[in-house]
């Protein structure tokens, strides 16, 4: 039987910590945005990182490229560790992995011709003759679904659609094997976020990208993921094969999630159960005792409020930090909805 093959994107324990300044009579709290995350990402597969705005999941991003440099962990790309790497040698790793951002608006130079927003990580990684680069650019242009006329124009020239496919266009210019999208089509309508995501499928197939798809639309997610990573106040609660995450959900967070997700059929979304979470999350700076999710969780257990849970497997594919899996109703991994009511979580640890 052969090992599984090496990660192409392997990453442990990592947070990031924001310190901010001082003020006069007040006393400095840091913030630790990013607590433990770890994950893996194989060649060719597509991860979706899921959760509510402000769970950590653009500073993940962020810190796995060093946007913003963690305080620990590791981030190994290849099996070549980028945390402690110098500017210099970090700049040449970085031609592997590549990042998408939300606004297409602010992602592009408004001064600048396309043909020079594009042109810029052709001439960092590859240093190609001015004829070649101008080629280059003509055939990203082509490959994003755009004409090639287009390079001497300038961005306010385009639709929000358009933009998007002009930053993955320089995204892609280096020939990078990972691209990191983080909440990428959240700012286009439902037409043009099935175009760019049609998109991003042919570039998988053709070019063999493989994706850190970050995002809040949980349909989107569902439709373009292998698996699906759920984050919650800085960690991650649940991840496993996304068939797996959707159909069986094992934390409730994750079913909570789900819950508010629309179905087409409005007999179907009649008869669904929908869950409310109560209150908002916890103050990042001031993170609750125990489970990190007991303040709104509607299972909630005395062991949920004194001790943090560990990440056990879940039935199919994939872990999950919840105490109903080992404590309590003792799910040992299978999904949450098997659970009637919330009453019968209520069993003293």
């Amino acid at each position: 039987m052969s090992a599984d093959p090496a990660p192409l994107l392997d990453v442990q324990d990592l947070q990031v910590t924001f310190s901010p300044r001082k003020k006069l009579f007040r006393e400095r709290v840091s913030v630790r945005a990013v607590d433990g995350v770890s994950f893996q990402l194989h060649d060719g597969e597509t991860l979706g990182l899921v959760g509510e705005s402000g769970c950590g999941k653009s500073t993940t991003a962020r810190g796995l490229l060093r946007l913003v440099e963690p305080s620990a962990g590791s981030v190994r790309l290849a099996g070549r560790e980028l945390i402690g790497l110098p500017a210099k040698e970090l700049r040449t790793a970085r031609r592997d992995i590549q990042m998408v951002f939300q606004d297409p608006y602010s992602s592009l130079d408004p001064s600048m011709l396309v043909r020079e927003s594009i042109g810029e990580p052709i001439d960092v990684h590859l240093r190609l003759g001015r004829a070649e680069r101008t080629e280059r650019v003509a055939e990203l242009l082509r490959r994003v679904g755009l004409s090639p006329d287009y390079m001497l124009r300038y961005p306010h020239e385009f639709s929000g659609g358009q933009r998007q496919r002009l930053t993955i266009a320089r995204a892609i210019a280096a020939d990078p094997r990972i691209l990191v999208l983080d909440e990428a089509v959240s700012a286009l309508d439902v037409s043009t976020q099935n175009q760019v995501i049609g998109l991003l499928e042919e570039l998988s197939a053709e070019i063999g990208l493989t994706y850190l798809f970050i995002a809040h639309d949980l349909s989107v997610v569902r439709h373009i993921s292998d698996r699906v990573a759920v984050m919650y106040l800085g960690r991650i609660v649940e991840h496993g094969d996304a068939a797996r995450v959707f159909d069986a959900p094992a934390h409730p967070y994750t079913q909570a999630l789900l819950s508010a997700v629309p179905v087409p059929s409005p007999k179907v979304q009649r008869a669904r159960e929908r869950i409310v979470l109560a209150g908002d999350p916890p103050d990042p700076s001031n993170v609750p005792p125990g489970c990190r999710f007991h303040t709104r969780c509607p299972y909630v257990m005395e062991v949920c409020r004194t001790v943090d849970p560990l990440l056990s497997p879940a039935l199919g594919s994939g872990e999950v930090a919840c105490h109903l899996h080992t404590e309590g109703p003792r799910l040992g991994g299978a999904s949450v909805r098997t659970m009637r009511s919330a009453r019968q979580a209520q069993v003293p640890a």
